[in-house]
C-alpha cells in the first residue's frame, strides 16, 4: 500500500449497490460516508448476487475485463492499492457497459473519434401501439376491407423548443438575435431623435416603404434615447435595425446587422433594394 496522489494512470470504474431488501441505501451510505470519494477498496462485494445476498454487489466496466495490475481504492484517503487484478485480487459481481464516453475516443464500430455536442430536443415521436385504440375501441378498415385496430402514434414539434434553440445559438452580452423567419419582426426602424421632424417623417417614410415590400417591420417612434430603443430591439431578438439619425440630411440611414453588429451605410431610395439583396429573395 502507497500514497497515491497523482492518479491519472487510474481506470477502475465501478457501480456499487446493496441487492436484497435487509440491506437499506442508508447501509451502503454507512459503508461509503467514512471512505472519501475514490477510495473504496473492491474487495468484500458479492461474487454471486444469490449465494451472497448479505453482501453489496460489484459492477465492474467491461473494459476491465482481461486487465491486469489495476489501480483500485485502499478504503483510506489518499491511499491506493496497485497491481489489482479482476478475478484474482477481487471478484466482481458482473461485467457491465457503465463508463460514460468522452469526446476523441474511438468509435467502437468504425473507429473515428466521437463527437460530443449539446443538443436540444425540439420535436419528438412516440410509437403508442395499440395501449389507447385498443381501450377507446378504434377500428378502420384496411387494404382488403377488413377490421382492423390501427397502431397509433405521437408526432409532435415543440415551438417553444424551437425558440429556445434559436436563442442559444445566438446570443451574446447584449442580448439574442432570431433568423428573420421567426423573429417578432424583421427590421425596426428606430429614429434617434422622434422630435427632430426630418427625423421623424424620414423614419416613418422608410417603415412604409418595407411595409409595402412584404417587410415585417415595427417603428419605434417613442420618445426615447437611442440606447433604450437599441437595447429593447436587442432583448426581443430583432435581427436587422434601421438607424435613422443626422445622416438623413444626406439621403442615408445605417443598417445594423444584429448578428455580427455590422454597420452598413444605405440610401434611403434604396432601402428596400438593400434588403432584397440582404436576404436574397424580393418579397
Amino acid at each position: 500500500m502507497e500514497s497515491c496522489r497523482d492518479l491519472s494512470n487510474v481506470c477502475v470504474i465501478v457501480f456499487l449497490s446493496m441487492p436484497c431488501r435487509k440491506h437499506s441505501f442508508r447501509c451502503m451510505d454507512r459503508i461509503a460516508s467514512s471512505i472519501p470519494e475514490g477510495c473504496l477498496l473492491p474487495i468484500e462485494w458479492a461474487k454471486d448476487r444469490k449465494k451472497d445476498a448479505e453482501k453489496p454487489v460489484l459492477f465492474v466496466d467491461k473494459a476491465l475485463e482481461g486487465r491486469a495490475n489495476l489501480i483500485a481504492g485502499a478504503n483510506k484517503e489518499n491511499y491506493h492499492l496497485k497491481n489489482l487484478t479482476p478475478g484474482k485480487d477481487f471478484h466482481p459481481t458482473a461485467y457491465a457497459d457503465l463508463r460514460a464516453v468522452t469526446g476523441g475516443e474511438a468509435c467502437p464500430n468504425c473507429g473515428k473519434p466521437l463527437r460530443i455536442d449539446t443538443a436540444v430536443e425540439i420535436g419528438h415521436i412516440f410509437k403508442l401501439g395499440y395501449r389507447y385504440t385498443e381501450s377507446m375501441g378504434a377500428r378502420v378498415l384496411d387494404k382488403n376491407g377488413k377490421e382492423v385496430t390501427p397502431i397509433m402514434g405521437s408526432y409532435g414539434i415543440g415551438i417553444e423548443r424551437i425558440l429556445t434553440a434559436a436563442v442559444e445559438q445566438s446570443n451574446d452580452e447584449n442580448g439574442f438575435w432570431l433568423p428573420p423567419a421567426i423573429a417578432p419582426f424583421e427590421i425596426v426602424v428606430a429614429p434617434v431623435n422622434v422630435k427632430d421632424e426630418t427625423v421623424r417623417a424620414a423614419a416613418e417614410d422608410i417603415a412604409k416603404r418595407l411595409e409595402a415590400a412584404g417587410y415585417d417591420v415595427i417603428l419605434d417612434d417613442r420618445d426615447e434615447r437611442p440606447g433604450v430603443k437599441f437595447k429593447d430591439a436587442d432583448l426581443v431578438g430583432i435581427p436587422f435595425r434601421i438607424t435613422v439619425g443626422k445622416k438623413v440630411t444626406e439621403g442615408t440611414v445605417e443598417l445594423v446587422l444584429r448578428s455580427t453588429h455590422e454597420v452598413r451605410d444605405v440610401r434611403i431610395t434604396a432601402i428596400v433594394e438593400s434588403f432584397e439583396e440582404l436576404l436574397r429573395w424580393p418579397r
